[in-house]
């Protein structure tokens, strides 16, 4: 009788630590990543990217300086997101692979959304997650809705690597004209 005396009391104890944990927890005290509702009012916005590009550079120039003013503004909110764009003009949004899906596909939509702002084209925008040591690996894209060519569509499909070769991502490896210089 003493045992299971000793039993319930250390049952009954930690069952009191669990409902004291589970009432006193605070979701927002453990948050990783920033709240993206306000996203649109980070800085550099739309307004201050359109003060800085160089409109005298070519049009792929001022991309690639889009790219970089797009990875300050979510650098500065510590979420690693980056923009390269290739010589025919094609997007690769590159996301942690930590960022969840919902929100690669907010910051996709506002990006393709900017671009259309910024450049007056409808892009398509390829998305790309990473992992610290690997390669990227494709996870969606965006691109001009099929019916309203004026909103973007935001496409996820895991099952890419299972079905294509690959992603060849020499874009994200080759080094940038600056590095080859010095």
């Amino acid at each position: 009788m003493n045992r299971l005396t000793i039993i319930v009391l250390i049952l009954v104890f930690a069952g009191g630590i669990a409902l004291f944990k589970l009432a006193t927890y605070d979701p927002a005290a453990n948050q990783t990543m920033p709240d993206l509702s306000d996203i649109a009012s980070w800085q550099p916005t739309t307004v201050q990217i359109r003060q800085q590009l160089d409109t005298q550079a070519p049009l792929i120039e001022q991309k690639r300086q889009y790219g970089r003013l797009l990875r300050n503004r979510y650098h500065g909110k510590d979420m690693p997101v980056t923009l390269r764009v290739d010589e025919r003009g094609t997007f690769y949004l590159e996301c942690a692979a930590t960022i969840p899906t919902w929100d690669k596909a907010l910051i996709a939509h506002q990006v393709w959304r900017e671009i259309r702002t910024l450049f007056g084209e409808s892009p398509h925008i390829i998305i790309y997650e990473s992992y610290i040591g690997t390669s990227s690996r494709r996870v969606g894209e965006a691109r001009a809705d099929a019916k309203n060519p004026e909103l973007p569509e935001v496409v996820f499909d895991t099952g890419w690597h299972l079905r294509r070769k690959p992603q060849q991502t020499d874009f994200l490896t080759r080094p940038r004209r600056d590095e080859t210089r010095g």
